[in-house]
């Protein structure tokens, strides 16, 4: 097999590889976040005060959105949005409450404050967290334990051997390298000795001729 040595490029792709297999289990995670009905429920806790006066107003009247975003919850930060089935009436300006108030001066976001009436969103918003979390430090484990196998060998046949479920991660073009055979070239060595005579004079030798 020809010598692979490992190179700053050749390490940078192996670990792109290792990035691309764990990554998967990142995009899973994060596809599990509280199901959007999450959306409507919040909004009617935030305006059930409200929605009996809302719903005498003409619809020209109001300001709606299509949906609801929640930058944090409890002191948890949550970075969601959740899309209403159908759109809702909005207030002008979002009026602090003890339940929420709005995060900044624009957009429409929402920090819902430390109350007890969040305590099932914030458990669920809490969970889908520590699941990226935790599926991203995975990866990123098993990226810098690929990079510490490379580093620590200079050539690929010594690190394969180490550990062999490295192959998955080499590049083809590099694994094609790795498959050549080596033919060390033969320096054909040309003898000016007679040989037969040589042995003739060994053979004499030994009848003391």
């Amino acid at each position: 097999m020809a010598t692979v040595r490992f190179s700053k490029e050749l390490i940078e792709r192996i670990e792109q590889q290792a990035r691309a297999k764990m990554e998967p289990a990142v995009v899973k995670a994060r596809e599990t976040k509280p199901d959007n009905s999450w959306g409507q429920r919040i909004y009617d806790i935030l305006f059930h005060e409200a929605k009996p006066v809302i719903a005498q107003v003409p619809v020209g009247w109001l300001k709606h959105t299509k949906q609801i975003e929640i930058s944090e919850v409890g002191g948890r930060h949550c970075g969601m949005t959740f899309e209403f089935a159908t759109p809702q009436p909005w207030p002008h300006e979002f009026i602090e409450s003890e339940l929420a108030h709005k995060r900044g001066s624009y957009g429409d976001s929402l920090t819902l404050k430390d109350h007890l009436v969040w305590g099932e969103f914030h458990a669920e918003v809490t969970a889908y967290h520590q699941r990226v979390q935790e599926a991203a430090k995975r990866r990123d484990e098993f990226v810098e334990a690929v990079k510490k196998i490379c580093t620590t060998y200079s050539t690929l046949a010594p690190a394969l051997k180490a550990w062999p479920p490295l192959w998955e991660l080499v590049p083809e073009d590099v694994k094609d390298k790795h498959r050549e055979i080596k033919e060390r070239e033969k320096k054909e060595i040309v003898l000016d000795v007679d040989v037969g005579k040589l042995t003739a004079l060994s053979t004499a030798a030994k009848f003391g001729l």
